[in-house]
């Protein structure tokens, strides 16, 4: 075949889909729950852009809100009417205490803007983050992630480009690092979920005790919720989980699938914001085309009734998927939440780095996510891969997917493949 401009046809490699039976996957239109590839199939999507999608694919509201936004011109260049109403809708999500809020154009930018706010906050450099945690693709961030030689347990708490890293659910660790390096550490930066290690979701009493010494060593903590924001209501997830954090970061569902991205944070964080010793800049930051999508998005979920379907469908699909593998004698558990979760082929759900690594299944994730596919069911096929249930999955959706589940258990039953 020859060589594609766009290397491997997509310009992120998070988004690639192996080939399938000789065949390139490629989408031709979204809407709701499904993708329509270029052959013209439908599939059951539980990618749903990485999780942006919460509402389902082109949702009618945000499609209206963002055709008027293009009409009216989508770059102005100077502030623009609505960005001001964007960001006091956006900041319904941190509550009481994360009041002021900055736009970005995608989580990545969002997490390194919330860095630099936290370093001229406390005149530290050091942020610290989990082993197996994702924030995003600057070389200094991506450190430790899954696999990654740091990542592996040593004697010595590696320390690259002003980043370390701690284990999550490991108090022991969380107070030596303070111990070690807390005259130095800006921020602890952690997301709520680490999605990217297969949704491993930190003990209460770990959270709780983070929040404890952070705040008597004057850390800031910054919530990483890119990838789960808006997934439990409109709050912080990491409130909800015994996290308190001085700033979080958001994007993916908050535009519905329109590149916007965010930092909240309390008035005190973001006092080097206002005296402009931290500098915002950015072409594309909070043009009228993502704020319309955002204001449109948290239009829909003003009406948090919308949650009980979706947190009822995520979670008697979580059920359905172990019982299709208990059926073939396969155990089988999920780990995260009902509308974001990953698939495990044990029956303990792994609570820490180091057992998460130990039971992945490579060679039976494959199988599966393959399985799926020719049964017209898509998720995100990597080992440590996640299902996204979003507004628009129903009936219709839950039977397919069920049918193809149980297609994929019975094939791995019998594929030999150590579980």
């Amino acid at each position: 075949m020859a060589a594609l401009t766009v290397p491997f046809g997509v310009s992120s490699r998070a988004r690639a889909l192996p080939e399938l039976d000789g065949k390139r996957f490629t989408v031709a239109s979204s809407k709701g729950a499904r993708l329509i590839d270029t052959e013209g199939r439908s599939y059951v999507d539980y990618g749903m852009a990485m999780g942006a999608t919460l509402l389902g694919h082109a949702h009618p509201a945000v499609v209206e809100a963002c055709t008027r936004a293009l009409a009216n011109g989508p770059m102005p260049g100077f502030p623009n009417d609505i960005e001001e109403p964007a960001g006091t809708a956006l900041a319904r999500i941190g509550g009481a205490r994360l009041t002021r809020a900055t736009f970005a154009t995608t989580g990545t930018e969002a997490v390194h803007l919330a860095c630099r706010i936290a370093r001229g906050a406390t005149g530290r450099r050091l942020i610290a983050k989990p082993v197996g945690g994702y924030d995003g693709w600057f070389d200094p961030l991506r450190f430790g992630l899954v696999e990654s030689p740091e990542a592996e347990r040593t004697n010595n708490r590696p320390v690259k480009e002003d980043t370390t890293l701690f284990r999550v659910n490991e108090i022991d660790d969380v107070d030596q690092l303070f111990d070690e390096l807390g005259s130095d550490l800006a921020a602890i930066l952690v997301e709520p979920m680490l999605g990217n290690t297969g949704c491993l979701v930190p003990d209460r009493s770990f959270f709780e005790h983070l929040t404890k010494r952070a705040q008597e060593n004057g850390t800031l903590i910054i919530a990483d919720e890119v990838m789960v924001g808006l997934r439990r209501g409109v709050k912080l997830v990491s409130e909800d989980l015994g996290l308190t954090p001085d700033l979080a970061t958001f994007g993916k569902a908050i535009g519905s699938g329109v590149p916007v991205a965010a930092v909240l944070g309390t008035p005190k964080a973001f006092e080097v914001v206002d005296n402009g010793q931290v500098s915002t800049y950015g072409t594309y930051h909070g043009n009228p085309l993502v704020a319309s999508a955002v204001l449109a998005t948290m239009k829909v979920l003003e009406d948090e009734s919308a949650y009980s379907p979706l947190f009822d469908w995520g979670a008697k699909l979580r059920a359905e998927i172990t019982a299709a593998f208990a059926s073939e004698g396969i155990a089988a558990t999920t780990t995260g939440f009902d509308s974001v979760f990953s698939l495990w082929f044990t029956n303990q759900r792994p609570r820490t780095y180091d057992e998460a690594q130990a039971k992945v299944n490579p060679e039976a994730m494959k199988l599966v996510s393959d399985t799926l596919r020719r049964n017209g069911v898509i998720g995100l096929p990597t080992v440590w891969g996640r299902f996204f249930v979003s507004l628009s999955h129903g009936d219709a959706e839950m039977d397919i997917t069920i049918r193809a589940f149980r297609e994929a258990a019975h094939e791995l039953a019998r594929s030999g493949i150590k579980l």
